[in-house]
């Protein structure tokens, strides 16, 4: 789903006035900053990793963290590698009551209500990180809230309403795995992460290097590849190529500049490459990709 198409889905959403909907957001796709007047926003990462941008905090996530972020909250997400995630949005004034329907009610509530964030500026608090099977869980659910969002009938509200209080009662009794670094704060003694990926953002049209960004965090390529991976379930060289895809895109949509510049400008050497690459990542080589942005003017295919 395009930009224009998920702003259109979530807008009717709204003004359906249902009290909880959710989405899905995919690949290298990154989202402006914005923010959801009167809905919180739960975050689960399904797969990939991203940077997470909440006030004037950035944070690392990837597969397995879930967060809260309370409604009216700037927040955006950047650097997206590979990413999959459930992003369920939800009124707190309107479900409020609906935990006293649970057997007992969960501890955890105060996730829901008050988020993961807290301080002006907003700073991280807490989070949980799921095994791999209850993160598939999780993304059952948020999948039945977003088929009955679409469907709209009478019925929807009520099943909607029981696929979040299963949600709440599965978050409930993951306490134990409550995770205060779910979230990994981008400062120095996070193995500098923070300046690697500072650095990739800005320099990566140069060559870059492994060892050299291995340098930076006084690891040696192999440890740092490892750490690095773990963090954005993606390597440093996918990590470099998905930024530099990322910018070919901006400029065959601002430039009318050839697929060779275009290549260049954005850190390839070898238009051949790039074109095989920006194929693999988006489905269409880099021509057609032109094409179809002037045949749509929604935005970006």
């Amino acid at each position: 789903m395009n930009r224009g198409a998920a702003h259109a889905y979530l807008q009717q959403l709204r003004n359906a006035e249902l009290p909880v909907f959710a989405e899905i957001t995919t690949g290298t796709e990154n989202r402006p900053v914005h923010r959801h007047q009167g809905y919180f926003e739960l975050l689960a990462v399904f797969a990939g990793a991203c940077r997470l941008v909440v006030g004037g905090g950035e944070y690392f996530i990837k597969k397995g963290d879930v967060l809260v972020i309370k409604g009216g909250l700037e927040h955006r997400i950047e650097d997206a590698c590979q990413l999959k995630a459930g992003i369920l949005h939800y009124q707190i004034g309107r479900i409020a009551g609906w935990a006293q329907e649970l057997p007992k009610s969960p501890g955890s509530w105060r996730f829901f209500t008050e988020g993961s964030f807290a301080g002006k500026p907003p700073e991280f608090r807490e989070g949980f990180h799921l095994s791999p099977s209850g993160l598939q869980y999780l993304e059952w659910l948020v999948d039945r809230v977003i088929d009955e969002g679409k469907k709209k009938d009478r019925d929807s509200l009520a099943k909607i309403k029981a696929y979040f209080l299963a949600l709440a009662a599965f978050i409930a009794g993951q306490e134990k795995r409550l995770d205060l670094n779910a979230a990994v704060r981008t400062r120095a003694g996070d193995l500098q992460l923070r300046e690697v990926v500072k650095y990739i953002t800005e320099h990566y049209a140069e060559p870059i290097k492994v060892s050299q960004l291995a340098e930076m965090t006084y690891l040696s390529p192999r440890h740092f590849t490892r750490i690095f991976k773990e963090y954005f379930q993606t390597t440093p060289m996918n990590f470099i190529t998905n930024c530099r895809l990322q910018r070919a895109r901006l400029l065959l949509a601002e430039k009318n500049c050839s697929i060779t510049q275009v290549a260049n400008e954005s850190g390839f050497s070898d238009s051949n490459y790039f074109a095989r690459q920006f194929k693999k990542a988006f489905g269409v080589s880099p021509s057609e990709y032109r094409v179809r942005l002037k045949e749509n003017s929604a935005g970006p295919v």
